[in-house]
């Protein structure tokens, strides 16, 4: 398990005051957003490290939570998608937590969330 780093003063403050700038959410709520459901993938017993890699600061594998999620979006075979349909919890992908959640929208592009749809549809089936 990677060990998380303690958040800032700032970001306790954010999140106190409901994690938003004037009515939407950025970057930086993404990536504790994606924290979180890291975590929730742990107590399933799937470690995703390259992926938590891409969206926490202090990794070197850093490029954003945005970034991150397009990544695994447009990636064929990257195991996790089909690792959280086996434990049948389709609920907690990137494409159905993040993508498709409408809090984000301002963040992903139509075409993100209609591939989104379209992995999530032809593993439904």
């Amino acid at each position: 398990m990677i060990p998380l780093p303690d958040p800032s003063p700032g970001l306790i403050a954010r999140i106190a005051e409901g994690g938003k700038i004037g009515s939407m959410t950025n970057q930086a709520d993404l990536e504790l957003e994606l924290r979180h459901l890291y975590q929730q993938w742990q107590r399933l017993g799937y470690d995703a490290r390259r992926f938590y890699q891409m969206f926490m600061k202090h990794c070197k594998r850093y490029k954003g939570g945005v970034a991150a999620v397009r990544d695994v979006l447009w990636k064929r075979g990257t195991g996790g998608f089909d690792r959280l349909q086996h434990l049948g919890r389709p609920d907690l992908t990137v494409e159905k937590y993040v993508v498709l959640n409408p809090k984000w929208n301002h963040l992903f592009r139509d075409k993100d969330r209609v591939m989104a749809q379209r992995k999530l549809a032809e593993n439904s089936k």
